[in-house]
């Protein structure tokens, strides 16, 4: 018999749908410790607010999880505050019933404090949920005080308060049997599934919510592990699968690991796979070994390709670095995907047009612009811009810029000496070459977004599976 019902509740709706890996992990969590968690997936809702009713009044539940996956969509060009839905859907629940709303999530943890001020939550938690989740319920059941929980965001004398974070043993964690969503569902609405081999990044990128939202160091799975989670998957008929990791090869020697179990496992021609990864450290061997264990293309991360640059937003690779994993990458037969990030700290015309100028030397196969950099809260680019002075007085920033101190709203950091639209002068320097996606508000065509791109959904319709960027590199070929 369960100890209590617990609804969980996913309040993304962007289309095409991504299902909620994070409450796919804390729901396998949640059922180990004997609780009984409730599925409540807003994504394929026809009525979120009857949806939500229904559930409350079926199951009674004894707390609910919601999951902050985004503030925002991070894009200047459309500039979605995917919060406010988020709160008012909190507000639904708190008007349907007395139980804790707990939050959680990788966008919950960047503003912990900020967010549950903003969506009036009860409680939250960040860092490893799914590991500490049902402690917090025990607590909260027993009606004992759950504040020194590692990771829980509180209230006490009108104030917010958070509990530092401490690591989870991935390495101890059951294989989650992902059968609490409709994964097949998302797979043939969404054209993919997802699955962690580790959490966390190294990296120091100045705009990077990673390294703001936790300070817990890299948490690696084991190789055998993230196999068996590959299996459970592929029994339900799902094949296409992106890694939800930061950066896939850091650290390599994991990298390498995941990829040998999983060619020993025979799962290599059975499967296609996507990553986001790092350009460096990032070699032939690597992507030979990617390829072989059913790897069909990469999306690596590369914010720029001019040397300074590169230096101010954090980065350690340099332009050849990048250069010589594309063409690791080629040899391997691997699809390559360039993310760049345009607008900084010091970007002017030349820098812009260098960066350019050496990503078509390199030949990708496809290229991902974002013009402006999205100041999140809690970030070494945050910080820097609240050492600068009022929000309203500095010129480089754009989005909503008053009454926006907490950041939460989109705001991006567009250096001024640009002196101009960055947009325009972007689509001037790559325009007529398809290979560059391009985010741009001043043309009807110019937006690559994902959420409800008609190109993609409709690719995903007639059965195109795999990562969004490659999807719509197939399909704008046709």
């Amino acid at each position: 018999m369960s100890r209590a019902s617990v609804l969980l509740v996913n309040p993304n709706t962007m289309k095409p749908p991504i299902a909620p890996l994070g409450l796919e992990y804390v729901a396998d969590r949640l059922a180990r410790q004997g609780y009984d968690p409730i599925p409540c997936d807003l994504a394929f809702a026809d009525a979120p607010d009857s949806a939500l009713a229904e559930a409350i009044d079926a199951h009674r539940p004894a707390a609910i999880a919601v999951s902050v996956r985004n503030i925002d969509d991070a894009y200047f060009a459309s500039q979605d505050f995917v919060l406010e839905r988020t709160a008012a859907i909190v507000r639904r629940l708190k008007h349907l019933t007395d139980a804790p709303v707990v939050l959680g999530g990788v966008g919950f943890a960047v503003a912990p404090k900020e967010v549950l001020a903003f969506t009036d939550a009860d409680w939250g938690l960040i860092g490893d949920s799914a590991e500490f989740f049902p402690l917090l319920l025990d607590r909260l059941l027993a009606g004992q005080t759950p504040e020194r929980i590692p990771g829980v965001v509180h209230r006490t004398d009108d104030r917010i308060t958070v509990t530092p974070g401490q690591s989870a043993n991935l390495t101890a964690w059951p294989t989650p049997e992902r059968r609490w969503f409709d994964n097949l569902r998302y797979f043939e609405e969404g054209g993919q599934a997802g699955i962690e081999t580790k959490r966390g990044c190294p990296g120091t990128c100045v705009y990077c919510v990673e390294s703001a939202a936790t300070s817990l160091g890299l948490r690696l799975r084991t190789p055998e592990s993230v196999v068996a989670e590959f299996r459970a998957l592929l029994d339900q008929g799902i094949d296409a699968i992106h890694l939800c990791d930061s950066e896939f090869n850091l650290p390599y020697d994991h990298a390498a690991a995941v990829c040998a179990a999983l060619i020993a496992a025979g799962l290599g021609k059975r499967i296609r796979w996507y990553v986001y990864a790092a350009p460096a450290p990032f070699d032939a061997q690597l992507a030979q070994a990617m390829a072989r264990a059913g790897c069909v293309g990469i999306n690596f991360g590369v914010d720029h390709a001019d040397a300074g640059m590169l230096k101010r937003l954090g980065r350690t690779h340099t332009a050849d670095d990048i250069a010589s994993t594309v063409q690791a990458c080629r040899e391997a037969g691997l699809a390559v995907m360039l993310d760049m990030l345009f607008g900084g700290p010091g970007e002017t015309r030349e820098s812009l047009a260098r960066a350019v100028d050496a990503v078509h030397t390199m030949a990708p196969d496809r290229v991902g612009l974002s013009c402006g950099v999205r100041v999140y809260p809690n970030t070494q680019l945050a910080h820097a811009v609240a050492a600068a002075g009022p929000l309203g007085s500095n010129p480089h920033l754009c989005g909503t810029v008053e009454g926006n101190d907490n950041l939460l709203r989109p705001i991006f950091y567009v250096d001024a000496g640009l002196e101009g639209d960055i947009h325009d002068i972007v689509s001037d320097l790559v325009r007529g070459d398809p290979r560059f996606l391009h985010a741009n508000p001043n043309e009807i065509d110019g937006n690559y977004n994902y959420n409800d791109n008609s190109t993609l959904s409709n690719a995903i319709r007639n059965g195109d599976r795999g990562a969004y960027w490659d999807i719509l590199r197939t399909a704008r070929s046709d």
